[in-house]
């Protein structure tokens, strides 16, 4: 991250912006050098006209706090607040000839083009408009031109009247095909085709999963559907419309939880502008349309295999009586699924919805602009005081990425995340070459085992090895560290059968103990040396551990008093 401000610390000056649309031009001659800014940054959201620019500028707009400092007081809430008016074509061109502090703005070839008196800014970076009374950069403007978009710094003003030098190709999404009764319908034949031949495998009963054979045939399906062109794509594949802008989404997103964790809202793109409905799809779209398919396909086999248990014609025909009931059924499959949520985390439909409108999802964190905020992903039920104190905000709001590990897990291009095969097959190639660089060793065990260890020992006790002294990064007061010690003795006590009350009644001391202030810490921590006094007269098999975690925590109101005591008397000291 670097400054918006010119290298040698001076304010400024004003820049010349202009704005071409369809039917109209506009033009400001002394634009607020940050304003300006984000001006150009909120070109990042690919904007059709001057009103969808108004929509996307509260996801880039910065106003400092008070311990901020900027050149300028600010930047204006909206974007009807810049100094920019509408102008005649040959105004606006006028304007910024003669001198290099300019850039122009044009919305319709999808370009901007900067004076050679303009910072080169690139075509993604993320800027601080600002530094706090300590020194910190401050209010992060970050920036990701589409690569659809054209840039060009330091260029003449005539070029702004030329053509761009390329055409412009958006990277389209038919969601109406790849999510609808097309994807469905084309599904289901595959399917039935499938079973037609008695080629679909036995159902597999081991409850280890689907066999072999049975993910062979899942494949082969979800594989050709993706694969295959189609007319309602214009001779495009499936897998062609759900790539081509993964990059430039994931930067956007990025940049937007930049700015949340610097203070701003958190704010959704909108949803009502031109060509929202086939923006290109980005990275987590993918991976959950990926999860859609394979949850159809699996439901595809269980109705055939039922259907086929109940009837005593074991002719398939793909398309005859069985292929609109099996549509009808795995269209409510699918809507099912996508209301639903994942397991500790949010229904797939929202999961979509935040990569189309390229915000990140956060623990229980609103979003502005959209019904619903993210789910927090600390499980009501969780006995672990790991995730309790994740969840308490001790380390601040978690976010939640997808990484789309079981789209590589099939050797598939088809699936994968690249959107070129050469790309995947560099990567495959890069893989088989690290593999065999560990010879006959088994992939993953290394050299590091000692004689007599067993890969079991990567699950070893926390007491395995001695607590380091060092802090935990955000863990300043120890308590993270105590809780990985303090998750193991609840594992003890869940594995010996204790009352679900009595593992809750050792979380909540616990928890007490390390959100008490200094007047109520002795109290909290006599508590919480109470309750597992009381534990290990239940469970003796435990007391090492638990007279071992209690002197540690003992240790720790050592350290925090000398360290309190320290502070005071330099305190006293600095008053005389």
């Amino acid at each position: 991250m670097g400054h918006s401000d010119p290298v040698d610390g001076t304010e400024p000056l004003p820049i010349v912006v202009v704005v071409f649309e369809h039917d109209a031009s506009r033009l400001g001659a002394a634009v607020e050098y940050d304003a300006a800014l984000t001006l150009w940054a909120t070109m990042s959201e690919d904007p059709a006209n001057w009103d969808e620019v108004a929509g996307y500028w509260p996801r880039y707009r910065c106003l400092p706090g008070p311990d901020a400092v900027l050149f300028n007081s600010g930047v204006c809430e909206f974007l009807d607040g810049l100094p920019i008016q509408p102008c005649d074509r040959d105004q606006a061109i006028a304007a910024i000839e003669g001198h290099g502090n300019w850039f122009a703005i044009d919305l319709v070839q999808k370009r901007i083009v900067t004076g050679s008196d303009m910072q080169p800014l690139g075509r993604q970076a993320t800027l601080a408009l600002a530094t706090d009374e300590k020194g910190k950069q401050r209010c992060p403007l970050p920036f990701a031109l589409p690569d659809w978009w054209e840039l060009h710094e330091a260029a003449e003003a005539s070029l702004v009247s030329l053509p761009r030098e390329t055409e412009i190709q958006i990277p389209r999404c038919d969601r109406e095909v790849l999510f609808g009764l097309p994807m469905i319908s084309d599904l289901a034949s595959r399917i039935l085709k499938v079973v037609g031949a008695g080629r679909m495998p036995v159902e597999n009963n081991t409850g280890r999963g689907p066999s072999v054979a049975m993910n062979a045939v899942t494949v082969e399906v979800h594989r050709d559907w993706l694969m295959t062109p189609r007319s309602d794509l214009d001779g495009q594949r499936p897998r062609d419309s759900m790539h081509g802008a993964h990059d430039w989404s994931d930067s956007i997103v990025e940049g937007q939880r930049m700015r949340f964790s610097d203070g701003a809202p958190m704010i959704a793109a909108p949803d009502d502008v031109l060509g929202y409905a086939d923006a290109p799809m980005g990275r987590e779209e993918m991976i959950v349309y990926f999860d859609l398919c394979r949850e159809i396909i699996d439901a595809g086999w269980q109705w055939c295999q039922e259907r086929l248990d109940a009837s005593d014609d074991s002719k398939v025909d793909a398309s005859g009586d069985w292929l609109d009931p099996l549509v009808t059924y795995l269209i409510e499959v699918r809507d099912s699924w996508m209301h639903h949520p994942f397991e500790g985390d949010a229904p797939p439909e929202f999961i979509i919805e935040c990569s189309r409108r390229r915000v990140p999802r956060g623990d229980d964190i609103p979003i502005v602009g959209m019904e619903g905020p993210e789910v927090e992903q600390h499980m009501p039920d969780c006995d672990c005081p790991i995730c309790d104190i994740m969840a308490s905000g001790m380390f601040g709001p978690g976010f939640t990425i997808l990484d789309g590990h079981q789209l590589e897990l099939d050797d598939e291009f088809a699936f994968s995340t690249h959107q070129f095969i050469e790309d995947w097959e560099q990567e495959q190639e890069e893989l088989r070459e690290f593999r065999d660089s560990f010879g006959d060793e088994p992939f993953g065990s290394g050299n590091s085992m000692e004689a007599g260890e067993s890969e079991d020992d990567i699950f070893a006790s926390a007491w395995s090895n001695p607590m380091s002294d060092d802090p935990l990064p955000g863990d300043p007061q120890g308590h993270l560290k105590l809780s990985f010690r303090l998750a193991e003795i609840i594992g003890d006590l869940e594995n010996a059968g204790a009352e679900r009350g009595t593992i809750r009644s050792l979380n909540n001391a616990f928890r007490n103990y390390r959100e008490s202030d200094r007047a109520d810490v002795s109290a909290a921590r006599t508590d919480l040396a109470r309750q597992l006094d009381h534990i290990a007269e239940q469970y003796p098999s435990l007391l090492p551990k638990i007279a071992d975690f209690q002197s540690q925590v003992d240790e720790l109101q050592r350290e925090s008093a000398e360290v309190q005591g320290e502070k005071e008397s330099r305190d006293n000291d600095s008053s005389r």
